[in-house]
């Protein structure tokens, strides 16, 4: 029930009918006599549930318009991967450069892993204002996006490109998109949700996502108000900038089309396991832990990582992915009741409702497990519906464990 309109039939005693009907945030204008969808059923924790039909994703074709190319000319068509993260010129200097690439969409997965298949645009110095650097990229974009004749091996052909795509961390992501950054309490790009409620595992995703077509609605009324606090609150109530994105500037929809960095968002999670982790054992329990860590078989491929106790801040991200693999096991050699303060033991005995305490070195090795197996399905080269199903399963189970633990 996503299409701009269509068409139902009625069959009342042998006669048939034609009745257009148009879902009302779709349409400007809907004729009083025409039938309009304005709630939506839907199936949420195994209930069925309402909500209005505003709360849906707008397709872009529904607000995206082209120019019809030249009549018998060959189209390509190309969609643009922009990619933006910030990183340190050198591994121990506070100062960064924010690079920013561009991969075309279109290749191949295997293509677009190379190294001369990232093209970089800029690198925009610490300081330095991304929305100015942007800009002569934005102009050249608006125009491939309406479309434009260029000669390709001595023939004419129709070429229109648009951004498929933002890839960015956290931060940068957010900034890209006009929310909040994640510190603020609704500072996630992809919902509404408070921060208080990201632990929650009932979330009504449907009910709490952002909406392009809403988050206009609110970029608007923030423009309205004249005083400066006024714009401040309601900034703040919804979660957004003060201003839109320079990048709303071309055709995109700005929620779906700036996903989650996942390596960022998977390897910041392993890290912050491993710090708590870390900080539950005692004098006896880091011993251990180092001792097994350094006895520990790693692959010889591997380059070497640091000591996860005393140097976790100094961990690449792969290398806390790689943690992730063989925790399972270091802690399984090691881990009893002795290797952890009483004071965090009892605490986690207690949110588990465990009914002795020696369970507990049980839990946090279950918890790793259940980490590493999400890992592992997140990047996975192939998915199909069965592995969407077991991730969204994994993902349930590892929300259940990692707040006990």
């Amino acid at each position: 029930m996503q299409d701009e309109s269509f068409q139902i039939i009625i069959i009342p005693a042998q006669i048939s009918k034609k009745a257009t009907v148009m879902i009302v945030f779709q349409h400007n204008h809907i004729p009083e006599d025409a039938l309009r969808i304005t709630e939506i059923v839907y199936k949420h924790n195994n209930h069925w549930r309402i909500r209005n039909a505003d709360v849906s994703y707008k397709h872009p074709a529904d607000y995206i318009i082209t120019r019809p190319p030249p009549p018998s000319m060959k189209v390509y068509k190309i969609f643009l991967d922009l990619y933006y993260d910030d990183f340190g010129t050198y591994r121990n200097v506070y100062h960064s450069l924010g690079g920013v690439y561009v991969q075309f969409g279109n290749m191949p997965a295997h293509q677009r892993k190379l190294l001369k298949n990232h093209f970089v645009l800029r690198f925009v110095p610490f300081g330095g204002n991304f929305n100015e650097f942007i800009i002569p990229f934005i102009s050249e974009m608006k125009e491939l996006e309406q479309g434009k004749v260029m000669n390709i091996q001595g023939h004419d052909v129709w070429v229109i490109a648009s951004i498929g795509v933002v890839t960015a961390d956290l931060p940068q992501g957010n900034d890209l998109v006009g929310v909040l950054r994640q510190n603020a309490n609704k500072g996630c790009r992809n919902c509404t949700t408070s921060k208080v409620s990201f632990t929650d595992s009932n979330q009504d995703v449907a009910l709490s996502s952002r909406y392009h077509h809403l988050t206009d609605s609110e970029f608007s009324l923030i423009s309205a108000e004249m005083v400066t606090s006024q714009k401040k609150s309601l900034s703040r109530e919804y979660g957004l900038k003060l201003q839109p994105s320079i990048l709303d500037e071309l055709k995109r929809e700005r929620h779906l089309q700036t996903p989650q960095d996942i390596y960022h968002a998977t390897a910041g999670k392993i890290g912050r396991l491993l710090k708590l982790t870390c900080e539950l054992f005692s004098q006896e329990g880091e011993d251990d832990f180092i001792k097994t860590w350094k006895d520990f078989e790693k692959p010889k491929t591997w380059s070497r990582i640091p000591n996860p106790i005393s140097h976790h801040e100094s961990f690449m991200m792969s290398d806390y992915l790689r943690l992730a693999m063989i925790m399972p096991f270091i802690l399984n050699r090691f881990l009893k009741i002795s290797s952890l303060k009483d004071k965090e033991a009892r605490a986690i005995q207690q949110r588990t409702e465990a009914p002795h305490i020696n369970l507990i070195k049980n839990t946090i090795i279950a918890c790793w497990v259940h980490v590493a197996k999400t890992m592992s399905m997140v990047f996975k080269s192939k998915f199909t519906i069965n592995s969407y199903e077991e991730l969204q399963q994994s993902l349930e189970e590892e929300m259940t464990i990692l707040p006990k633990v």
